[in-house]
Parts: structure tokens; C-alpha cells; sequence
């Protein structure tokens, strides 16, 4: 499945979903199960092997969202990627699927990464915040890079804040430099 395809997927689910109120839930399951993958190895390898007959993909993805609740969007996209023997796509979905449930929500993700771990107090201040500038709601996934040194280099959507010291330092490199 090329990005294109998975991109046009993503939205054909989007627009089947939509309506009945169900895109949220079925983009959750999707996300769901592909955490699953990467924690899965036995699984991964089962889901995305050539080897394994889609008969028996079929079987254990009905297991494992049987297990998992998943809804029958989401279902059935997972049965026919593995019919198919399109695992791979699955990520280009879910990403398409998630950019228009997000513009539906107005939400954003927000990821920030520090040279150190911030507290959950940190993390809520930083979502209001940027919640406040952005009149969107924000989920904000956080990373840790020592890199960095201080301060925080924060993404939201496609727009990058270097607020970093290691940036910062650069920066004061780069004057000094070019001064002489």
C-alpha cells in the first residue's frame, strides 16, 4: 500500500465514521492496536509476515480485538489490511484518520522534549498554555534529550519553539562568529 493509498484509506474511514459519531473510537482502536504491535513482538511478527496465511491473520486480529473491545470500523479495517497483506498500511491510516479527527476535535499534539523528565504539574501548565495560544485543545506527548542542555525545544503541529540553551548557545556562537 503506497502513503497515497493509505492517505485516501484514512480519509474513506474518516467520512464512513464521521456521521455515526464513531471516528474517535475507531481511530482509538486503531492506535490501540498498533501499540500493541510494538510491544508485541510475537504478534508483529505474525501481523506482518508474508508467510503467515491471511486466514490466520484474520483469526488472531478477531482474537485480539475481541480482548480489546475494538469497534467494528476499526475491525474491520485491521481484517482487511490482513486479507490483503497490508500491515504496513495501517500506520498511513491511522495518521490520516488522526489529522482529521484532530481538525474535527480542534486538537493539536504538542511534543516537547527537555535535557530532564517534567512533572505532571509542568506538563498541565505547558498544555493550558499552549491551549491559551492556540485556542485548540493540546495533547502534549514529552521527551527527554540531554542534548538539549536546558530549557525546551517544543513542536507543535508542524511549527518548532527552540527555547533550548543548546540553541541558545548557537545562536551566541554564530553572532560572535560572524563579528569577527
Amino acid at each position: 500500500m503506497t502513503s497515497l493509498d493509505a492517505k485516501r484509506a484514512g480519509r474513506a474511514l474518516f467520512q464512513a465514521t464521521q456521521p455515526h459519531g464513531t471516528a474517535r473510537a475507531t481511530l482509538d482502536g486503531l492506535v490501540e492496536f498498533m501499540a500493541l504491535l510494538q510491544e508485541n513482538a510475537e504478534l508483529r511478527e505474525v501481523v506482518t509476515s508474508v508467510f503467515v496465511p491471511a486466514s490466520v491473520k484474520v483469526g488472531i486480529i478477531e482474537q485480539v480485538a475481541d480482548q480489546l473491545g475494538t469497534v467494528p470500523a476499526a475491525r474491520q479495517t485491521l481484517l482487511i489490511l490482513a486479507q490483503m497483506h497490508q500491515p504496513a498500511g495501517l500506520a498511513g491510516i491511522v495518521k490520516e484518520l488522526k489529522a482529521l479527527v484532530h481538525r474535527q476535535e480542534r486538537r493539536i499534539d504538542a511534543e516537547v522534549t527537555t535535557a530532564v523528565a517534567l512533572d505532571e504539574d509542568h506538563v498541565a501548565r505547558l498544555r493550558d498554555a499552549l491551549a491559551q495560544a492556540t485556542g485548540q485543545q493540546v495533547s502534549v506527548s514529552t521527551r527527554v534529550d540531554p542534548a538539549v542542555i536546558g530549557g525546551a525545544v517544543t513542536r507543535v503541529g508542524s511549527v518548532v519553539y527552540d527555547g533550548s540553551l543548546a540553541r541558545q548557545l548557537a545562536r551566541m556562537k554564530e553572532q560572535f562568529v560572524q563579528q569577527g
